[in-house]
Order: C-alpha cells, then sequence, then structure tokens
C-alpha cells in the first residue's frame, strides 16, 4: 500500500526539483518576490511560491511560459531541457559586454554615477561610499539605473583590470557563467562571475585561479549584471 509520500511523488512532475530551483534563480536575478512575478505574469498571487512551497505539484508549460515572460526565460529552461535562460533564438536581444561598450555616434551621451573605489576589504568586498561618487559621461545604452565602478583589484583580470570601470544595471537579469556585482545584505559589493544559482547558495569565481566560493544565499541581497567595461579617461 503506497504511502501518502508516495502518492505525492506520483503525482508530482518528473522536473519538479529542477523547476523550483529554476525558479528561485530566476525570482532572484529579475529582484523580485515569488508573488510580485506571479502578479506581473497574470498567474494569481500564489503561483510561483505555491511551486516553490511544494504546494503545486504539476505547473505546466503554459503558466510556466507566462512565468518566464517575467523572469526574462523560456519555459524549456524551468525544465531543464535548455541550458540557458534564453534560446540563443529568442528575438529578445541579449547585451553582450562588447557590444555594450562600443559607443556610437547616434547615442545621446548621459551622465551616470561613477563611484572610485580604495582598497577592498580582507574578504575582497567593498562599499559604495557616497562621498567617493562622482558624475560621469558615458554614451553606452544604460537604463536610468545604471551606475559604474572603478575595478579595485586584479581578480578578475584579464577580463576585468585594476583602474578600468565597469558599467553595473541592476534591473537586468543574471545568468549563470555572467559577470555581476554580488551584493551582500551589508550593502557591501564584489565584482564576481557567477557560475551557478541554487536555492540555498551562489557560487562565484574569481578569474585569478583561486577556488570558487560558495555564498550561503540569505547573505545575498541582490545580483546586479555587469552590462559593460572601458578606460576611465
Amino acid at each position: 500500500m503506497k504511502s501518502r509520500a508516495d502518492e505525492k511523488r506520483a503525482k508530482a512532475h518528473p522536473a519538479l526539483e529542477t523547476i523550483k530551483a529554476r525558479i528561485a534563480e530566476r525570482l532572484l536575478a529579475a529582484g523580485l518576490s515569488g508573488r510580485e512575478a506571479s502578479v506581473r505574469a497574470k498567474l494569481g498571487l500564489t503561483y510561483a511560491n505555491d511551486i516553490l512551497s511544494g504546494r503545486s505539484l504539476k505547473p505546466t508549460r503554459e503558466t510556466l511560459a507566462k512565468l518566464g515572460t517575467v523572469l526574462d526565460t523560456d519555459a524549456d529552461y524551468f525544465f531543464g531541457t535548455q541550458a540557458s535562460p534564453r534560446n540563443p533564438t529568442s528575438n529578445l536581444l541579449q547585451i553582450r559586454d562588447t557590444e555594450a561598450v562600443e559607443p556610437s555616434p547616434s547615442l545621446p551621451v548621459a551622465s551616470i554615477p561613477l563611484f572610485q573605489i580604495g582598497l577592498t576589504d580582507p574578504d575582497g568586498f567593498f562599499a559604495l561610499r557616497a562621498d567617493r561618487r562622482t558624475a560621469w559621461t558615458s554614451s553606452v545604452t544604460s537604463t536610468r539605473d545604471t551606475y559604474a565602478i572603478t575595478v579595485p583589484d586584479d581578480c578578475m583580470a584579464p577580463r576585468y583590470r585594476i583602474g578600468e570601470v565597469v558599467m553595473v544595471s541592476p534591473s537586468k537579469p543574471v545568468v549563470h557563467g555572467g559577470f555581476a556585482l554580488v551584493r551582500q545584505n551589508d550593502d557591501r559589493v564584489a565584482i564576481r562571475q557567477i557560475v551557478t544559482i541554487s536555492t540555498d547558495k551562489i557560487t562565484v569565481r574569481c578569474l585569478n585561479g583561486e577556488a570558487d566560493i560558495e555564498i550561503p544565499r540569505s547573505q545575498v541581497k541582490a545580483l546586479e549584471r555587469i552590462i559593460g567595461s572601458c578606460e576611465l579617461f
């Protein structure tokens, strides 16, 4: 005779754990709660949270596709049959660093906040201090919330070297393998490559050969995407 737990497992979608992990990952990348994403996708108040909590066992492709439009991903990514959040053939533009840093005469010149960074703390994180913020003129395509920081060390070389400027967009989603500013609960930040995002931890990488670091998800306030870099003139 089957137990209730066995019956529950039999009813669940075979990829449910992957679906849950990837919904949680995309919520963090988008900076949204499960409730906010569900409402924006017009799926009610609790759709995403019901899946994450195990109350909903068989989410459909149709509803996950709707959630995906809010979390900038495809339904196949939730099911685990697609490696990256967006299929390369997607009509949505995926901004690359090499594209973002090329100035164009047709783009308007914009002024964005620039934080001049000094020494990092012993753990490699640093604060964005208001007294070290200036206005910086940039012709890089940016959103209203974009800001820039000077790279404080060479732990991300050769991608980003000390003294260069990286542009950060908190509103753009972060993907596995991408580069982001990792913001802790105390609002100190660090430039890192994002290796994996799971429900309980985020694995990050420096490019100087050190071992990958696992940060408990409870300590991470946000991941903010790096959209470009350039020399500071």
